[in-house]
């Protein structure tokens, strides 16, 4: 089946980040261990409301600071959350191809307010190869793998594409449970583990791609 929209997920697909380097980070403000500010962010599930936006960045931020023993400014709590991304170059290589090609593309990614907004200032290739189409869950009030958030993605993607199916959509997403719910719902979709991997997924597709990723027969 043909592809008509590509949606790329953001961290560890369009950006790598590292959960470790804002933990080490943040615990560098403070006196907190690592290991409770793991359990802070993320075993209270207070990182995943925020995520969903029912946090505003502000309680947030309010949060994190009542819970440290120290006191950092909001910049240096804010400098170590935003401050773990890096661009994965050959997955951008492929969104800046789709551009040339003019393919309807899009971002559908579980995010917050933050990091959202740094990364769109960052890396300059996010607004420039994704213009429209850019969905995060702090916006939307849905997360991955919930079948919510894949039925605004496809409306979003329908305003491009009236006509637009399921089966006509490809997502690219790095874990496992949100790939498995977007097949469910009819995406085509392909599991990111490598770059490799990724390759030989996304040749099946015929969609276009650099000149250096092309094997002798042109393919």
């Amino acid at each position: 089946m043909a592809v008509r929209f590509v949606y790329f997920d953001l961290g560890n697909v369009l950006v790598r980040f590292s959960v470790h380097r804002m933990l080490r980070q943040l615990a560098e403000l403070t006196q907190k261990t690592e290991a409770d500010l793991q359990e802070l962010l993320f075993d209270e599930q207070r990182y995943r409301g925020y995520e969903l936006g029912e946090t505003t960045t502000e309680e947030f931020l309010n949060m994190i600071r009542e819970s440290l023993d120290a006191k950092p400014s909001d910049d240096a709590i804010i400098h170590a959350i935003n401050d773990i991304f890096w661009p994965n170059d050959p997955i951008i290589s492929i969104a800046r191809k789709l551009n040339t090609f003019n393919v309807p593309r899009g971002i559908l990614s579980n995010t917050n307010e933050l990091h959202w907004n740094y990364v769109d200032v960052a890396f300059p290739f996010v607004s420039e190869y994704f213009p429209n189409h850019r969905i995060a869950s702090c916006a939307v009030h849905a997360l991955k793998p919930f079948p919510e958030i894949y039925q605004i993605a496809l409306d979003e993607a329908r305003t491009e594409v009236p006509d637009l199916q399921p089966g006509d959509v490809l997502f690219i997403d790095d874990l496992e449970a949100n790939v498995v719910a977007a097949k469910e719902f009819g995406f085509q979709t392909i599991h990111y583990v490598d770059f490799d991997q990724f390759l030989a997924d996304y040749k099946k597709t015929g969609l276009p791609l650099p000149s250096r990723y092309l094997d002798d027969a042109g393919k």
